[in-house]
C-alpha cells in the first residue's frame, strides 16, 4: 500500500440499515392503503363506522406523545423509533377510513342537512390526512436530526448534511409541535362533523 493510500481520509459508508432509512421507507409503504377501498365487513356491515376508532385512538395518541419527545430531545432518541412505527400505522389508517367513508356516503344517498355535514366531514377529512402526512415525516426527520446532530451521521452526505445542525433540529422541534396541534383540532373537527351528520340523519328519517 502506498504512502498517498494510506494517509487519504477513508469514506464513511452509507448504513442501509439505521432505523433513520428504515422508517422512510415504512412511510412510503404507508401509502398502499391510500387506493385501498374496503366497503364492508363482516355480515354486510359498512367499514367505516369500525375502521374509524383506529385513527381516533392513535392520532390523539401520537400528536400528544410527540409533543413530549421533541420537549425531551434524548426520549425522542429512545421512543422515536416506536412513535414513527405507530404515526405511520395511523396514517395508513387514515386513508384506509376515508376510502370507507366514501362508499359508506354513496352508499347512503343523503339529502339536506346531512348531506351538507358529510360534504364538510369529508372536507375536513381531508385535510387531516395531508397535515398528518406531514406530521409523520417532520417527526421521522426530527428523529434523524436528533441523532445525526448528536455525533451519530448516516454516511449519506445529502441527509447529514443538512440535519446535522441543532438549528435544523431545533425548527424540526417547532414545526411537529405545530403540525401536532393542528393535527389535533382536524380530528376533533372531523369527529365532530361526522358525528353531527349521523344525527341529522336520524332526524330525517
Amino acid at each position: 500500500m502506498s504512502v498517498e493510500e494510506s494517509t487519504a481520509p477513508s469514506r464513511s459508508r452509507v448504513d442501509w440499515g439505521r432505523a433513520e432509512f428504515v422508517l422512510v421507507l415504512l412511510g412510503f409503504l404507508g401509502f398502499i392503503t391510500l387506493p385501498v377501498r374496503i366497503t364492508t365487513i363482516y355480515s354486510g356491515l359498512p367499514a367505516h363506522p369500525l375502521f374509524v376508532h383506529v385513527p381516533v385512538i392513535l392520532i390523539p395518541t401520537t400528536i400528544v406523545a410527540a409533543i413530549v419527545l421533541v420537549a425531551k430531545p434524548e426520549w425522542l432518541e429512545r421512543y422515536g423509533i416506536a412513535l414513527a412505527l405507530v404515526s405511520i400505522f395511523a396514517m395508513s389508517s387514515v386513508f384506509l377510513t376515508m376510502q370507507a367513508g366514501g362508499a359508506l356516503e354513496s352508499a347512503l344517498h343523503l339529502h339536506g342537512e346531512a348531506a351538507r355535514l358529510i360534504s364538510e366531514h369529508s372536507q375536513a377529512a381531508h385535510i387531516l390526512a395531508i397535515v398528518y402526512v406531514a406530521f409523520t415525516a417532520l417527526l421521522i426527520l426530527a428523529f434523524a436530526a436528533r441523532r445525526i446532530s448528536g455525533g451519530r451521521p448516516t454516511g449519506l452526505a445529502l441527509a447529514d448534511r443538512p440535519l446535522s445542525s441543532p438549528a435544523v433540529f431545533t425548527t424540526l422541534r417547532v414545526l411537529v409541535v405545530v403540525l401536532a396541534l393542528v393535527a389535533g383540532f382536524f380530528t376533533f373537527r372531523t369527529g365532530d362533523l361526522g358525528a353531527k351528520a349521523v344525527w341529522a340523519h336520524k332526524l330525517s328519517r
